[in-house]
């Protein structure tokens, strides 16, 4: 007669031969750290601990070795934290239209956050009417607010806002200001730009943007950049203000006389590079065509597109990065971040 153990028995057997779960100690003893640095670049732990780059590679690759999982819901409840990042878009046009802008910015961010244990959420509008209770209600750690407004309004409530921010491709702040600030050089990309088509000889160079991003931070600051290279050349600044869908845009460039132009970004350029095809217009022969982003994006256009190259994936990066120390409760030594332009010539730019 066969006896059938208690479930009990069955029970303490089970527990006994599971394999014991991978604490924050074993982590700390595998890379020959301390249990506080592990919990630094694991948890988000104390902010008063640092960690070199070199230590944290070493402790998270020893995470990985040992099959460490982090308990999110305790550690989210002991930090009152969700690990949970936003990145707001107010005019967000689409992902997988051709330019490559936001796919290069969502990239640099997520190889960030998502190392660090981190979710990322896109917010595509905001109540600027309650910004306070649209950002600070729980839900997220920190937001990456691309193109935020400088009017302000906007910069005094983001001063009561419980969560940090950063903010991507806006002005350069001011002192004091709250959010911390990274962006690319545009006066520099505007005069590499202008400089080009001025080298070729182009005298009537335009710019051109559509009339719903005619207060977005980076739109301003490229018209301004323009304006001031035209201007130390000695030439006429020419600003043409179109639609979203270019209607009318090719007859206000002819009527203008102008023999280039500038786009204030790549998908903008696109879009006119299509429209002048439509038109029956020669570029570069008739006219030059400069947009600003440079992804490769660029190398699909007919012809090959000239741009202004902004390194979006390491601004993105550094900008979550910079989150994540806002939000550890390390200040950065500097409120704004301006990484440099480049030119990258192709065949949409020939001489007059």
């Amino acid at each position: 007669m066969s006896h059938q153990p208690p479930a009990s028995d069955k029970k303490a057997r089970a527990r006994s031969s599971a394999p014991r779960q991978v604490t924050l100690r074993d982590v700390a003893e595998a890379a020959n750290v301390s249990t506080t640095a592990v919990s630094r670049v694991l948890h988000g732990g104390d902010a008063s601990v640092r960690v070199s780059e070199e230590r944290a590679a070493q402790i998270r690759a020893a995470a990985e070795r040992l099959n460490y999982r982090v308990n999110a819901v305790a550690r989210n409840l002991r930090m009152s934290r969700t690990h949970t990042i936003g990145v707001l878009f107010e005019n967000l046009n689409g992902l997988a239209d051709g330019p490559l802008y936001t796919t290069h910015l969502l990239d640099g961010v997520a190889s960030v956050l998502f190392r660090r244990g981190y979710r990322l959420t896109l917010l595509a509008e905001i109540d600027h009417s309650d910004i306070i209770g649209s950002l600070g209600d729980g839900q997220l750690d920190g937001v990456i607010w691309c193109k935020l407004a400088r009017d302000p309004e906007t910069v005094s409530l983001i001063h009561k806002t419980p969560i940090p921010i950063v903010a991507f491709n806006a002005a350069a702040a001011e002192e004091g200001t709250a959010a911390l600030y990274v962006t690319c050089d545009n006066g520099e990309g505007l005069e590499l730009a202008v400089d080009h088509l001025w080298q070729l000889g182009h005298r009537k160079i335009a710019f051109l943007y559509e009339s719903e991003e005619v207060n977005t931070p980076d739109c301003v600051d490229r018209r301004e950049a323009y304006q001031k290279a035209i201007a130390t050349r000695g030439g006429v600044h020419i600003v043409v203000e179109c639609p979203w869908k270019l209607n009318r845009a090719v007859d206000e460039l002819k009527a203008t006389g102008c023999t280039s132009v500038i786009c204030w970004t790549e998908s903008l350029a696109g879009r006119l590079l299509d429209k002048l095809g439509e038109a029956g217009i020669s570029v570069p022969g008739e006219l030059s065509v400069i947009g600003f982003d440079s992804t490769q994006f660029c190398e699909t256009t007919t012809p090959r597109l000239t741009a202004i190259r902004q390194p979006i994936r390491e601004m993105a990066a550094y900008a979550a990065e910079a989150l994540l120390e806002l939000i550890g409760g390390n200040k950065p030594d500097k409120q704004s971040t301006v990484f440099p332009c480049s030119l990258d010539i192709r065949n949409s730019t020939a001489t007059v």
